[in-house]
């Protein structure tokens, strides 16, 4: 039997930048349409200490387009608190509370009372403008989402101590139209509901993140774009991870770009995985 001899891998550069990754620089973020009413929509909710829901299939940039308008905001002035590992509430006050800068209570009743009272006396001192940014809003149960809308309540209900910025998947804007959600879905104020990128916004997004890391603009060509947007459905993450896939396959055959003929190969390989 012959042995075969592969070839030897060499370490990564750590100063190389990988393409398509899901740690993105800000020269790495694509801004298009729907993102620019995004930030349109979150800059007056902010503005007004609204509540805001964002909802989209899972992959399409909610949290992304989310933290890179937060990202912006000026720290002396505004605390973002970010929270989207939890799916009971208990665990959710727990973290709010420490976020805030204290030590939560065994009792998730007394913490949800405490944090509310902190969030009210913040804002009758004028202290940082608090912002609340709850991902993975659908898994979470009734009772925290009312609990959450209760925070909102300030002022005999004229004014709000804290903007409240909801990210879900699809069925969480049916189950706010159910008996029992009324007030929570009359509360919120601005609501964007993001969706794949077009063919064209395919095209614009895999050259923009190609050249942001240093690769050509046309490394991918027409037809492979076009089978690469069919394929993702315009789902950026989908689209990352075909495009990734097939960036290494180029580098592993020793081939400059990506065509049509490639791009199928990754394709069909990650539907028969």
């Amino acid at each position: 039997m012959t042995k075969t001899t592969l070839p030897p891998v060499s370490a990564p550069d750590a100063n190389e930048q990988i393409p398509f990754s899901k740690c993105l620089l800000a020269e790495e973020l694509f801004s298009y349409q729907q993102m620019l009413e995004l930030h349109r929509q979150l800059k007056l909710a902010v503005r007004e200490r609204a509540m805001m829901l964002v909802t989209g299939e899972a992959g399409v940039g909610k949290t992304t387009a989310v933290y890179a308008f937060m990202n912006e905001l000026p720290s002396n002035k505004y605390l973002v608190i970010y929270l989207g590992q939890d799916q009971e509430g208990t665990s959710l006050w727990k973290r709010l509370a420490y976020s805030l800068g204290f030590k939560p209570s065994v009792s998730r009743a007394q913490t949800r009372l405490t944090v509310s009272q902190h969030l009210a006396d913040n804002f009758l001192e004028k202290g940082k403008e608090v912002i609340l940014v709850i991902d993975e809003a659908h898994l979470l149960d009734g009772p925290t989402l009312e609990d959450i809308r209760l925070l909102t309540n300030a002022d005999f209900d004229r004014g709000s101590p804290v903007s409240v910025v909801l990210i879900g998947q699809l069925p969480l804007r049916g189950r706010l139209k159910m008996p029992g959600f009324e007030a929570l879905n009359q509360r919120l104020r601005y609501r964007c509901a993001l969706e794949g990128y077009s063919e064209e916004e395919t095209a614009a997004y895999v050259q923009h993140r190609l050249q942001a890391v240093g690769k050509q603009r046309d490394f991918f060509s027409a037809d492979a774009i076009k089978q690469l947007f069919f394929a993702a459905q315009g789902i950026p993450r989908e689209l990352n991870n075909l495009a990734l896939a097939a960036i290494l396959r180029a580098q592993a055959d020793d081939i400059e770009k990506v065509d049509g003929r490639l791009m199928k190969k990754v394709i069909d390989q990650r539907d028969l995985s």
